[in-house]
């Protein structure tokens, strides 16, 4: 086992030129400034960009989207006209003569009248 035969303050004596040893590593000269701050304004510069292709990119799908948006909005249209056209009576009555409908006559029309009926008591 071995044992100290150094006394403390000499410990600390070199303890203490370590320590003002780092600080002159961390004291700010002339080119480390400088390397500093071409360092954050490189990281700015990083952060521009990226941000200006995030926006770039969701500008791409926003047209997208919106050539999307046009196609469905003409596809509803064309719907809608040929659902009107379906419905339409002339339409309607070519299709029930082709199903073998036709106009009554007046002797197989028939009423059927429907009493007054008393209010619905709440």
């Amino acid at each position: 086992m071995a044992v100290r035969t150094e006394r403390i303050p000499a410990i600390v004596g070199r303890v203490r030129l370590r320590r003002v040893d780092l600080s002159r590593y961390l004291r700010l000269d002339g080119a480390r400034y400088l390397l500093l701050l071409s360092l954050i304004f490189c990281l700015l510069c990083l952060l521009t960009l990226v941000q200006s292709g995030l926006v770039t990119r969701m500008n791409y799908e926003l047209v997208g989207l919106r050539q999307q948006q046009v196609q469905l909005n003409r596809e509803f249209s064309r719907l809608q006209e040929q659902m009107a056209r379906a419905q339409s009576v002339e339409v309607r009555m070519k299709r029930a003569t082709e199903l073998g409908f036709r106009t009554p006559t007046p002797d197989q029309v028939r009423y059927v009248r429907i009493p007054d009926l008393p209010p619905l008591d709440e």
